[in-house]
């Protein structure tokens, strides 16, 4: 995970979380499953809209710019089409659930600058 400041003031810092498949000594291969190789990267950015006069900035005022890619190799059992539509499934209903996820973390909770 890295932050990547801004490079001025009207900017949004950015923060990248990078995963990926290793290799693992106590991992050892079994007949009964498939080790897929995974690459995830996500970038989040905050994004900050002032309120208008003296108003306080609230959540409605902030928007979150998310970039997720994920690279699948299930090692080639499976033909590009059924990943495509599995990808096609699941990606939304991942950043639903995470949405879901960090909208309950924050609820009534003080925004964090």
């Amino acid at each position: 995970m890295r932050k990547v400041p801004a490079t001025n003031e009207n900017d949004p810092d950015t923060w990248l979380v990078c995963n990926f498949s290793v290799e693992h000594d106590n991992a050892l291969p079994t007949n009964k499953c498939i080790r897929a190789k995974i690459n995830v990267a996500i970038i989040c950015q905050t994004l900050v809209s002032p309120p208008e006069g003296d108003k306080e900035i609230s959540r409605d005022n902030i928007l979150c710019k998310i970039t997720y890619v994920a690279n699948v190799n299930p090692g080639g059992w499976a033909p590009a089409s059924v990943l495509r539509a599995v990808a096609k499934r699941e990606y939304p209903k991942f950043l639903k659930r995470f949405t879901s996820y960090v909208q309950e973390k924050t609820s009534g909770k003080p925004i964090l600058f």
